[in-house]
């Protein structure tokens, strides 16, 4: 009994994230497009109490920034990273 409902559980799921794949993926983008803008508020000129204590996820999210700023319309990297443009 409990690995059909195992099954069907994993049917369920499929079938749910089959159905919303677009709009599970937007969602997501924009919660790392919120989570890139309060990394690099500081950087961009944007004041913020966290930007402190956000600094340490900065190396980690530094490989996502050109795709984040190219999405965001910026041209040039507004950060002096020799990785970016």
């Amino acid at each position: 009994m409990k690995r059909l409902m195992n099954r069907l559980d994993a049917l369920l799921e499929a079938l749910y994230h089959t159905r919303h794949r677009r709009e599970l993926a937007r969602i997501r983008r924009d919660r790392h497009d919120l989570l890139m803008l309060l990394v690099h508020a500081d950087a961009l000129g944007i004041d913020h109490p966290a930007a402190g204590l956000l600094l340490e996820l900065r190396p980690l999210l530094a490989d996502d920034f050109h795709d984040w700023h190219r999405r965001m319309g910026l041209s040039h990297s507004p950060l002096d990273c020799p990785r970016c443009c």
